[in-house]
């Protein structure tokens, strides 16, 4: 069996996309993006799982009203997780990742089309996503819409013939709201429904100690999550972000993140930003480490089980030149390393028998041209 780490390789792409998602983000609805280029290098090593690759973005306007964009992504991974050692050798394999998108301004409304590309030796994603910004109030206020669908095909690399289908949606709504002058408040809400193949086709569930029979799921999956942040000015060159989040599932999955960043301009071309984050969730209704017989759905994924996690990180940004009036008006160098925990209460190590705890390093180092 040549993979059977998936959920544990899609955790460290989780974390190696966490830099992203630790900043709250501030619609600029009536502003289309700068043209840009991005080149990326990303490392995560933790719990059996290394992921290593490029990634490049470019963006560039045409007119006053349009700004198209491109990215490749590239994931190369050697795995070999506690969720599947008792019954498989690492695994080497190469995820691609490949979207387009274009952005239309009109007056203070932003649309936004974008469709992303993943594939993977057992795995495909398609996703197409729509969204809409609006700045009323005199740029006050920013209204943000967003609904996406995505088109997977889970596949076995051990089986040619084995193809499963999954069918995602998710709607999104938020609303950014500039309180005072030194203040920003953000609202986001999401919700996502699933259907088709939702476990991993080759992972086992373990019966009175005995891992010998395939996980079954619900084909189905019905999620929400609400979120608040703020951006806080303190003068001095610093601001605060604080950030809470809750999540919950109809298999009973409740979860909370709360993360919390501190922020430094040192000098006009330098700029430094520490993070600390703690997530916490409940398991599945279905879960269990160890099963007393077989039940109708059976699940021992860790990323269902009753865990929490912690994490502590910095980012480092450096303005290397600025020349407004040529050709490349900006270059900028970044390099971000987060260290996390993950303590797991229900899911044991299969050698120990004791609850399973793991630590993963993520660090991020690219360059950005503006022009």
């Amino acid at each position: 069996m040549t993979t059977m780490l998936k959920q544990g390789v899609r955790r460290g792409r989780q974390l190696m996309l966490a830099f992203g998602l630790l900043v709250p983000c501030i619609a600029q609805a009536a502003v289309l993006p700068e043209d840009r280029s991005d080149m990326l290098y990303h490392y995560y090593d933790g719990g059996g799982v290394r992921i290593s690759g490029p990634a490049l973005l470019v963006r560039k306007g045409v007119g006053e009203s349009l700004s198209f964009s491109g990215h490749y992504y590239i994931d190369n991974v050697t795995s070999a997780s506690i969720d599947v050692e008792m019954n498989a050798s690492e695994y080497r394999e190469q995820r691609d990742e490949v979207g387009v998108g274009v952005d239309y301004l009109h007056e203070d409304t932003i649309l936004s089309f974008n469709y992303t590309n993943s594939t993977e030796n057992d795995y495909d994603a398609n996703t197409f996503a729509f969204s809409l910004a609006h700045e009323f109030m005199n740029g006050m206020t920013t209204l943000n819409l967003g609904v996406s669908r995505g088109f997977d095909v889970v596949g076995d690399s051990t089986d040619e013939s084995f193809a499963e289908d999954v069918d995602r949606y998710t709607y999104h709504f938020g609303i950014s709201q500039v309180i005072t002058p030194k203040m920003v408040m953000n609202f986001d809400y999401e919700v996502i429904t699933a259907e088709g193949f939702l476990n991993n086709p080759y992972r086992v569930a373990v019966i009175n100690g005995v891992p010998n029979v395939p996980e079954r799921y619900p084909d189905s999956r019905a999620s929400q999550a609400a979120a608040v942040s703020s951006i806080i000015y303190l003068g001095n060159r610093s601001s605060m972000r604080l950030y809470y989040r809750f999540y919950s599932d109809d298999w009973d999955i409740r979860a909370h993140t709360i993360e919390a960043g501190y922020t430094h301009h040192y000098s006009e071309d330098v700029l430094a930003e520490y993070r600390l984050r703690y997530y916490t969730q409940s398991d599945a209704s279905f879960y269990a480490d160890n099963f007393p017989g077989i039940q109708q759905y059976m699940a021992r994924d860790k990323e269902l089980s009753n865990f929490y996690s912690y994490s502590l990180g910095f980012k480092i940004e450096w303005d290397i030149f600025r020349r407004p009036s040529a050709t490349f008006k900006a270059g900028k160098v970044n390099f971000s390393y987060n260290r996390f925990k993950f303590n797991y209460d229900n899911f044991s190590n299969y050698v120990t028998g004791e609850p399973y705890s793991f630590r993963a390093n993520v660090f991020q180092f690219y360059f950005s041209l503006f022009y």
